[in-house]
């Protein structure tokens, strides 16, 4: 199955996606909690897919996406934002938490 990158802060979000995806046979890279640890699993492990919050702590995402689209690397963004994404994250795939293991389904197959 696919090595899935998770970037997230939100420690109880990222334990229930990561537990979402290992169900399901993929292998999970972190979860990173910020803009730095996500670029280097980036850097030392490119994964085949990323799940990308649109904010880490006071930080935007932004350059986590940035890597991600030299990498070539797909990215959904889990967001809780109701009035949209964020102009930063483009038209990407999106998951909206608190995600489900229908939702997150739902958007790899999108």
């Amino acid at each position: 199955m696919s090595k899935i990158l998770i970037v997230e802060d939100d420690a109880e979000m990222a334990s229930a996606l990561k537990a979402i995806l290992e169900a399901h046979g993929h292998s999970v890279l972190g979860p990173a909690s910020d803009c730095s640890s996500a670029l280097e699993l980036l850097w030392r492990e490119p994964p085949d897919l990323a799940f990308v919050d649109t904010h880490l702590g006071s930080e935007t995402c932004a350059v986590v996406l940035e890597e991600c689209d030299q990498q070539m690397v797909p990215v959904i963004i889990s967001a809780s934002e109701d009035g949209g994404l964020p102009k930063f994250c483009g038209a990407r795939r999106s998951v909206k938490k608190p995600v489900s293991d229908q939702s997150v389904q739902q958007a790899m197959q999108a």
